[in-house]
């Protein structure tokens, strides 16, 4: 039998919303291909009003927040030492690894001149915001994929690569809180410039403060976001202790949060707030929603052992983020008498396969390697000094052989 005759029969057992998965894919995937032949002028809703849209402000400045997951758990796990928790950290991991490399799709798609991206590698403009997300963008994301080699050594037996990995977990740990503190606070650094476009109820000072902090108690969140869904619709334990232990640090972070937020809008804030109902309405549902209720529902002890109120909570708190994103990079830049700027259906579909994508490799990644399945207290760290295969059955255990 052919490769490509195993490859098709093996799509052929997917599941149908797989499948669904793949059409969006395969949509955007030819979307993106119109775009990148008549340019973005001819493919988009851009223009010198709005140089910034959906691409922008979902797939960049809102889909890196919540790719924030790998560095949180991670920190808490490996630099505090709650090895309790590990289990939670590949499957973050692997949704950063995704998230940050769509984010760079994304970028490119946005950029006017997708082949001179590799210039900022040569030419170093150190007092741009963006040369430092960009810098930090691709350091992270390499840092994701050595973390991410992890289960893929396991799954093909690579000893040696395996216990070195382990052996960095520690120092990739602390590496990757560095790189995501610059890079999640300078994409609100990128909007102080905006000091007379966009809103006061989100212009201050401490933008990148704010995006920083929120992008820690989201990170968490997905982190029950995700771990709830995957043990729901793909049979894998049920790990709600474990979440019940983020649960209680989420609402310290979010509480440092509105503390910035509120001495922001009480005393960094100039010029009229509540002047445009619109926005005041945008505001609110992003206060409310996003914060206080999810907040008094982690305050609870109730949701320490309920999975549906962690799984609402976690829901509300990245609904929240996003709202918070959209508002900051789009929503509140707009200026009353100028017209509006509407994704159209080449951006739409970009941005849907994006998250499709997002979806199905996350999918295809947890079917076919070991992320669900490391045991930390069975782990050998030491490194042999000669070549030795991992057994097939004790893959996730650090179980070896000789080859």
């Amino acid at each position: 039998m052919t490769a490509a005759r195993i490859v098709i029969n093996e799509i052929k057992g997917y599941h149908r919303f797989i499948k669904f998965m793949m059409v969006l894919v395969g949509a955007a995937a030819l979307a993106s291909a119109v775009r990148f032949i008549f340019g973005l002028g001819a493919t988009t809703n851009l223009n010198d009003l709005y140089p910034w849209g959906l691409w922008i402000s979902f797939d960049v400045v809102t889909a890196v927040p919540l790719a924030a997951g790998a560095f949180t758990i991670g920190i808490v796990a490996h630099v505090f030492h709650i090895k309790k928790l590990e289990p939670l950290v590949r499957p973050a991991i692997v949704t950063g690894f995704l998230g940050y490399s769509l984010v760079c799709v994304g970028l490119l798609l946005d950029l006017g001149q997708p082949q001179r991206g590799p210039y900022v590698l040569f030419n170093w403009n150190v007092h741009s915001p963006m040369f430092e997300v960009s810098m930090c963008v691709m350091a992270y994301t390499t840092v994701l994929f050595l973390e991410f080699l992890h289960p893929v050594s396991e799954r093909f037996g690579w000893h040696i690569p395996l216990r070195l990995l382990r052996t960095l977990e520690l120092p990739f740990a602390i590496l990757a809180a560095m790189i995501s503190t610059l890079h999640q606070s300078t994409l609100g650094t990128f909007f102080l410039i905006a000091v007379d476009k966009l809103h006061n109820l989100w212009y201050n000072p401490l933008l990148p403060l704010q995006f920083w902090l929120s992008a820690i108690f989201t990170g968490l969140s997905i982190v029950i976001f995700e771990a709830s869904l995957v043990h729901k619709y793909m049979g894998q334990p049920d790990e709600s202790d474990l979440l019940a232990t983020l649960t209680k640090i989420i609402p310290w972070i979010m509480g440092v949060y509105m503390l910035v937020k509120v001495y922001a809008l009480a005393f960094l804030s100039h010029g009229p707030l509540f002047d445009r109902p619109v926005l005041t309405a945008l505001f609110s549902v992003e206060v409310v929603v996003g914060l206080l209720i999810p907040f008094s529902m982690f305050l609870t002890k109730r949701i320490r052992t309920d999975k549906q109120m962690q799984l609402r909570a976690a829901s509300l708190v990245i609904t929240g983020l996003v709202l918070n994103r959209f508002n900051v990079s789009m929503f509140a830049m707009h200026q009353p008498g100028q017209p509006a700027y509407f994704p159209n259906f080449i951006e739409s579909v970009v941005t849907i396969g994006i998250i499709a994508a997002h979806i199905l490799f996350f999918v295809l990644v947890a079917k076919y390697f070991p992320i669900f399945e490391h045991h930390p207290e069975a782990t050998d760290y030491t490194i042999p000094d000669r070549f030795r295969k991992i057994e097939q059955h004790g893959e996730g255990h650090g179980k070896a052989s000789e080859a």
